[in-house]
């Protein structure tokens, strides 16, 4: 029985919700809100330079007590941006996102955001290759 050799192109989700730089936290929460999902690509210029997950809303706007109307996506986006190829294996992107402590990377191919891929994406398909963020035991 032949094991299926993914890439990250098979299981990457193509639709990534991008925001300018200069986008209130308000705005980014509502759109996440709306299309329900966990992070936004941040762009300047056009050009993917961060990303902002609900837990970075939580995190640095809501727990310290500012306003989200008064922030902009470049003052809590993680940044620089961690990226990765369309054709990198599954198991490669696994191990980035472990070694990264994070839970999803932007897909980016000739310079151009092409998708985003998630743990759940990977978990979908390869769940063996999760273990690495929860491991047993």
């Amino acid at each position: 029985m032949a094991i299926e050799a993914l890439e990250v192109r098979d299981v990457m989700t193509p639709q990534v919700v991008t925001e300018d730089e200069e986008t209130p936290v308000t705005k980014i929460s509502t759109d996440m809100e709306v299309s329900g999902i966990g992070s936004v690509v941040i762009t300047k210029e056009d050009k993917p330079v961060g990303i902002i997950t609900d837990r970075d809303i939580a995190t640095k706007v809501i727990m310290k007590n500012r306003r989200p109307s008064e922030i902009k996506a470049k003052e809590i986006m993680s940044s620089p941006l961690i990226t990765i190829e369309p054709d990198t294996s599954i198991e490669k992107a696994c191990e980035l996102l472990a070694e990264k402590g994070i839970r999803r990377v932007p897909v980016i191919e000739d310079d151009k955001l092409v998708g985003i891929i998630s743990v759940r994406n990977i978990l979908t398909r390869n769940p063996t290759c999760v273990s690495k963020f929860y491991p047993l035991g």
